[in-house]
């Protein structure tokens, strides 16, 4: 049996692992954490301020749990003064816990090709395609992000997109031993401004687009944009990768100069001297598209088995990445033509009537995006069930409404996860937005909505569930309870087929 990464390196000691950081004991370190819960006999406790409390809050819990030292912030926090093991105050210790890390597990992303792709919207179905496209050329490659994490299978991780310094760090030494080459791991703007990545050396850093999100976080779309930007100009990766189709893409890619790659659906791009991919023109066919292109390597053209022109956009951002690392374009093109959508990202629910598609479509742009590319698919009524989160940026509430009243021929509100919230007042939130509120149908219960969505729609009608995608659950009052729209989704059609 193979060790778990979080206890690969016993042979380390404190000193040599906090070298250049602070004066230790030699004594051997078995783990690392940063979180009191994750601890076990033999580790190093990281104690760190956190949002709403301080490491050193929870000495006692990790002295029950065995640790063999405390590493603790002095600029945050004062230890007391005796606990029975080595007390080692760290100046920022915070912003050390990456290198530290990094240390420790033996510097995973030495020995791996990382692979960091961020923006609003098309970070898990992209990295989702590049370890598909890896495997299709016989290459292992590790995914993180959204979805969970995992090399040849990947296993669901209800938690942050990208994981904390410690947690990150840990997972990269599994894909390590696990025999992968190669990571495609989602980087979120929280990982960036708050230091997730620190310590990881990347190969290539993408960037898929901006639009608004995180409002509640990020004071403005400048600094949500500045915090996506360090993945390129501080993590300083090999190679850059950046779609122009945004504002925000074309002044990235002005602020790193020439040595990026560019990537637009529009043919007609400025190149600058630098290497392109440029989509020529775009097809669609009843399950996909038919994409023609124009590149730096050469000109070609692939089939598209994903409806949308997002998921064309997502896909030539991965024909740019394996033309980049030498893939020759006819290969590329072939491997394209075989990927398939990840869990909950316009992932079609079964065969049957209606065609009904789970997106995890939860930004006006990102709704607007998936009903357009719907459209084109479409020969019916085009319907649209969803509802917003509970404690989350509430300007965007409206105008999802304003673009589910626009882009689709019937809108279905509901629940998403309330949270802490009223659902009712969410509700309304999201019907204001709306120029004609009586045409809207408005069902609380979700699975009611979705059920009665799919028995009303036509046989060439297309449903679009959005809003929740992948997600096992639905979080109300502050408790989460399992709820899958796919599973919804699938029984409502195996009802309505019954009934046929």
């Amino acid at each position: 049996m193979s060790m778990p990464a979080e206890h690969m390196n016993p042979a380390l000691t404190l000193d040599e692992l906090l070298r250049g950081y602070a004066d230790a004991p030699a004594i051997p370190v078995h783990g690392i954490a940063s979180d009191s819960r994750q601890l076990q006999p033999g580790d190093l406790f990281l104690a760190v301020q956190g949002a709403g409390s301080h490491g050193l809050d929870y000495i006692a819990q990790a002295l029950e749990a065995g640790v063999c030292a405390v590493a603790w912030d002095a600029s945050t926090g004062v230890a007391p003064a005796e606990v029975g093991v080595p007390l080692i105050a760290v100046n920022r210790l915070e912003q050390s816990l990456g290198a530290i890390a990094d240390r420790f597990y033996g510097r995973p992303s030495e020995h791996l090709d990382v692979i960091g792709v961020t923006g609003t919207n098309g970070k898990t179905t992209v990295a989702w395609m590049i370890a598909q496209a890896a495997a299709l050329l016989g290459e292992k490659c590790a995914y993180l992000g959204t979805l969970g994490y995992g090399v040849d299978t990947v296993s669901a991780a209800a938690g942050m997109t990208t994981p904390a310094a410690v947690e990150l760090h840990g997972r990269l030494a599994t894909f390590v031993e696990q025999g992968a080459g190669h990571a495609a791991i989602e980087v979120s703007s929280h990982a960036l401004s708050q230091g997730r990545v620190d310590g990881v050396r990347f190969d290539t850093a993408i960037f898929t687009n901006l639009t608004r999100d995180h409002l509640d976080y990020h004071a403005s779309m400048q600094e949500y944009f500045e915090s996506k930007a360090r993945l390129f100009l501080d993590c300083a990766p090999r190679s850059r990768i950046i779609n122009l189709d945004s504002e925000f893409g074309a002044q990235l890619a002005t602020m790193c100069g020439p040595d990026v790659v560019t990537v637009s659906t529009q043919f007609d791009r400025i190149t600058n001297g630098r290497r392109y991919v440029f989509v020529r023109s775009v097809v669609a066919t009843e399950q996909g598209s038919g994409v023609s292109f124009i590149s730096s390597w050469g000109d070609g053209r692939f089939v598209l088995p994903l409806p949308g022109d997002f998921n064309v956009a997502n896909a030539v951002v991965v024909l740019a990445l394996l033309l980049n690392k030498g893939v020759p374009v006819e290969v590329a093109c072939d491997v394209l033509s075989e990927l398939g959508a990840p869990p909950g990202r316009m992932q079609r629910v079964t065969a049957g009537r209606p065609a009904v598609y789970v997106d995890y479509a939860h930004t006006p742009d990102a709704l607007d995006v998936a009903l357009r590319a719907l459209r084109a698919h479409c020969r019916g009524k085009l319907w649209c069930v969803f509802g917003c989160g509970g404690d989350r940026d509430t300007g965007k509430r409206p105008q999802m409404g304003k673009i589910a009243e626009r882009r689709s021929d019937a809108v279905v509100i509901t629940t998403d996860n309330p949270r802490d919230e009223n659902s009712a007042a969410i509700i309304a939130d999201v019907v204001a937005g709306t120029t004609r509120p009586d045409a809207a149908t408005i069902i609380e219960d979700r699975a009611a909505a979705i059920a009665w969505a799919i028995e009303q729609a036509g046989d060439h009608d297309v449903v679009l569930i959005a809003g929740k995608g992948h997600e096992d659950y639905q979080e109300v009052d502050g408790t989460r309870k399992r709820f899958s729209d796919y599973a919804v989704a699938q029984s409502a059609l195996a009802a309505r087929e019954g009934r046929a």
